[in-house]
This record gives structure tokens, C-alpha cells and sequence, in this order.
């Protein structure tokens, strides 16, 4: 029975993720930038309440200066959500920095970078780096649901 229970709990998580990442890219293709959707997406799969999504702006664009790729930073304030400490912790911060350093080590490895120069470089104007910034999006907003799922070690 635990069995069957875990795996329809897995099913669950994997539907959650992907449909956050459904709206991450609705929110990406509607004036949000990259950090803004990731971010939002995944708060609206955990709380209820308005995200505060102005935290983020700045982080779109690679931080502004094309560097750490928006939908990563994103995904690593979103990992706040779940795992952020509120006090001084030193174990809450080795969770939430071994959650962040999970989710870049699996962007880098699927994308080869985490930053957005090299991320957008073949990328020739607005409308083609929107397009193809859109899986960098829906990846990173998954795989934040997925770390956030994943129990504590």
C-alpha cells in the first residue's frame, strides 16, 4: 500500500511541477521577465498568498548584465520559499544552500551554463531570445518543484 501511495505522491509532484511550469512560461510570454515567472509560479504551488515578486525584478537578464541566468535566480529565491531560514540556523542554511547548489549543478548540466550571455548568445534579436529563453524557464521552474518535493536531508 505504501508503495502505490508513493508513487500516485510522485505522479502528484510531477503534475504540480509541470503545471507550474505551464504558467511560468505564460507569465514569461506576458511582460513578466525570466526570475519573475520562475518565481511566481512556483510560490503560487506552495502558498496562497500575493508573491512578493518585486524582490525579483532585478534578477531578470542575468541580473541585468547577462550574467546568472534570471529563470535560475529565480528558482533559487523560490527555494527561500521552502527551505529559507528565518533565524540564524546553520543546518536550515546548509539545507537551502545544498538545494541551490542541486538545482544549478542540474541546470549546468542539461544547459551547459548558467550564465545568460552564453545562455542567449545565438539568439539574433528580442523575439528569438524570448522564444528560446522559454525552456530555460519551464526547466528551471521544475526543477525547483522538484528539490521543494524532495525531503530534507
Amino acid at each position: 500500500m505504501e508503495a502505490t501511495k508513493g508513487t500516485k505522491n510522485m505522479s502528484d509532484n510531477e503534475h504540480r511541477a509541470q503545471m507550474a511550469a505551464e504558467e511560468a512560461d505564460r507569465l514569461f510570454h506576458s511582460g513578466w521577465n525570466c526570475a519573475e515567472s520562475v518565481f511566481q509560479a512556483v510560490h503560487h504551488q506552495l502558498r496562497s498568498d500575493e508573491p512578493p515578486v518585486h524582490l525579483v525584478t532585478a534578477l531578470g537578464g542575468g541580473l541585468g548584465c547577462k550574467r546568472t541566468c534570471g529563470a535560475v535566480s529565480g528558482a533559487v529565491v523560490a527555494l527561500g520559499l521552502a527551505f529559507g531560514r528565518k533565524s540564524p540556523d546553520d543546518e536550515a542554511k546548509k539545507i537551502a544552500s545544498g538545494k541551490a547548489h542541486d538545482l544549478c549543478q542540474a541546470f549546468r548540466e542539461e544547459f551547459h551554463s548558467l550564465d545568460c550571455w552564453e545562455l542567449t548568445a545565438d539568439f539574433a534579436d528580442e523575439q528569438e531570445r524570448k522564444r528560446g529563453c522559454t525552456k530555460y524557464v519551464k526547466r528551471a521552474t521544475v526543477l525547483a518543484c522538484d528539490l521543494i518535493t524532495q525531503p530534507k536531508v
